[in-house]
């Protein structure tokens, strides 16, 4: 087995990586600054990996996931087993990663790996527990349709996104009503295998004393081969200038100006500028928010880049009273072409905007909970690996306002963008 260390010097505590022959990913992280751990799973899949007839099956599976499996048959006995182990767990499903999470005393580590363990090798989609989370799941789906801005998510995956689906991973209901046992049983054996996931473990443990035991309890679980995740395309397209009026709540308007960004899959080269030029600006003293809000009809402004590795985007935004939108939507496309004029980004600006990511980045690091359940996730999944995390400081320190422009000019400058103007007036869609 591949063993390799990384000094992680901000956090003053060792990670281990290494894989097993399976094709799981170990991530270890060692923190004894309280005496808990935390043990997460991440899995490559999401709504990205749907088709029209699987959308929603990802976040569907996630509510099965904390239901029964072949070691705890029941909800009985799942959660009398959660109450002796004091566990704190959870899970998450995006459209580009889907983890679970459980916390509990380091003493307690051994029992709590084979918790994870037994949920992610052996789920049971009991029948009538997936009738019982289809209405929950159906409660979600109605909750967000009423949110203020759902026309607006509808409308951004209507005209930006390539294949509409991958991009909500709440699902649509005819699939979500759809779901049995077997269709649950043919999305694990596509995606829920060892090959397309990473166990990471962070806090009070010795990474050389739990490494034997991670490897003989999860070697066990079989290798697939089947999950497509890495062949994917970009699920972004904005092929010519687009400008659509969508309908949103009254007494609110908001405008979007949205254009593709770099992949966080094979263009990582350009995140470093394109992170910290969004740093920049959102400083409430830079020429973008003085022009637009302090002397200008915005209510507030944004710019920021999207790191995704199949739909990133750089979107210019801000809220305005709707009978002003029209003016301030020339407003911000006059300012978008104002960030090439030289002098725009100053040096000293750009290296307070790095130090101040870099800043967040260690603030970040202070919680090996959050490195296991939010960092680490994020990095071994539309990073592609830890190399990126760990070269991404320096990476941030050295950008320069000469690769501001090379990045602006690259992704910017003459390119096709989709402006979404939000009045009460605008058009709805079903």
């Amino acid at each position: 087995m591949l063993y390799t260390l990384i000094l992680m010097l901000s956090m003053n505590f060792h990670v281990v990586e290494s894989e097993l022959p399976n094709g799981l990913d170990i991530i270890i992280g060692e923190d004894h600054s309280a005496p808990v751990v935390t043990v997460c799973i991440v899995v490559d899949t999401g709504g990205t990996c749907e088709s029209p007839e699987s959308n929603g099956l990802a976040h569907f599976y996630e509510h099965m996931f904390f239901k029964g499996n072949t070691a705890l048959p029941n909800q009985t006995a799942y959660n009398a087993r959660m109450r002796e182990l004091g566990m704190i767990r959870n899970g998450t499903t995006g459209t580009e990663v889907v983890r679970y999470y459980l916390t509990v005393s380091s003493d307690l580590f051994d029992e709590g790996l084979e918790f994870m363990y037994d949920a992610i090798t052996g789920p049971m989609f009991d029948p009538e527990e997936i009738v019982n989370e289809r209405s929950v799941i159906m409660n979600e789906y109605e909750r967000k349709t009423n949110h203020p801005f759902w026309n607006y998510w509808r409308m951004k995956e209507e005209v930006l996104s390539i294949e509409k689906y991958r991009s909500s991973s709440i699902g649509v209901p005819q699939v979500i009503m759809a779901a049995d046992q077997e269709i649950m049983h043919e999305f694990q054996h596509e995606y829920y295998t060892p090959d397309n996931s990473a166990l990471i473990v962070t806090g009070d443990v010795d990474a050389e004393a739990i490494m034997p035991v991670i490897e003989e309890m999860f070697s066990r679980w079989e290798f697939g081969g089947r999950s497509d995740y890495f062949e994917l395309d970009l699920n972004i397209s904005i092929p010519k200038d687009t400008t659509v009026y969508v309908g949103g709540p009254q007494g609110m308007g908001m405008i979007n100006i949205v254009y593709v960004g770099p992949s966080m899959a094979n263009q990582q080269e350009w995140t470093f500028a394109a992170d910290v030029w969004g740093q920049y600006m959102g400083r409430m003293t830079g020429e973008f928010y003085n022009n637009l809000v302090a002397n200008g009809p915005f209510l507030d402004v944004h710019a920021s880049y999207y790191s995704q590795r199949f739909e990133p985007s750089i979107t210019f935004g801000g809220t305005i009273d709707p009978s002003l939108a029209d003016q301030g939507l020339e407003m911000m496309q006059i300012e978008i072409q104002n960030m090439f004029d030289q002098g725009y980004f100053t040096e000293s600006g750009i290296e307070m905007a790095a130090e101040q990511l870099r800043r967040h980045r260690l603030f970040n690091e202070e919680s090996s909970r959050d490195m296991a359940t939010e960092t680490f996730p994020f990095w071994w999944v539309q990073g592609g690996g830890l190399d990126y995390y760990n070269n991404y400081p320096d990476s941030l320190m050295a950008v320069t306002a000469d690769d501001i422009s090379l990045y602006l000019n690259r992704w910017i400058k003459d390119k096709p963008s989709a402006v979404f103007v939000v009045t009460p007036e605008g058009e709805w869609v079903e």
